[in-house]
């Protein structure tokens, strides 16, 4: 019986490690998408080990799959890192949910300040803050490092789901389109 239970204990842990290391390879080699929906099916395999959750989160957050990182965000809390990562995840979702309600219901964003990242979704967050442009569906903004980039803000359908959209453009020419 006893031998039962350990090979089954190392079976698991096996399967954990192979699932692990596919997914890291999979976030090295920039296969984010893959990377997320991976740590999606697994996510009871990793959801104890705060570095393969970071992994998984951060795999999410680079496929535009913002959504998925408000599970992590509650599970990261045992080391500094885990925490600093968890206060990102939820700073993103904040401001991702805050965009929404300010494109979809007019709810007035203005006066509101909250800790700025280097993250697309971040950026337009800010820049939206200082200038809402109520008049306009399609919110344009002028990147404040280099005046060549350019987004451009508005809400869409995505999935049969209310999002918000943001277009990234290189001097006038679209070089990517994100939904989250």
């Amino acid at each position: 019986m006893k031998k039962i239970i350990l090979i089954t204990f190392i079976l698991l842990e096996i399967l954990h490690a192979n699932t692990a290391e596919k997914m890291n390879r999979l976030y090295q080699s920039g296969a984010f998408l893959e990377a997320c929906q991976m740590g999606v099916q697994h996510f009871n395999e990793l959801k104890y080990n705060e570095a393969y959750l970071s992994l998984y989160a951060f795999s999410c957050l680079k496929a535009d799959q913002i959504d998925r990182l408000d599970t992590p965000s509650v599970l990261l809390s045992q080391s500094t890192e885990a925490r600093t990562n968890a206060s990102y995840f939820s700073m993103l979702l904040l401001q991702k949910k805050l965009l929404m309600q300010a494109l979809y219901d007019n709810y007035p964003l203005k006066s509101l300040k909250l800790p700025m990242s280097s993250h697309l979704l971040s950026k337009v967050f800010t820049l939206y803050c200082k200038n809402p442009q109520p008049k306009n569906t399609i919110k344009e903004y002028r990147d404040s490092i280099n005046p060549r980039i350019s987004y451009k803000l508005y809400a869409t359908h995505y999935n049969g789901r209310k999002t918000v959209a943001i277009d990234e453009y290189y001097d006038r020419i679209l070089t990517v389109h994100h939904a989250y």
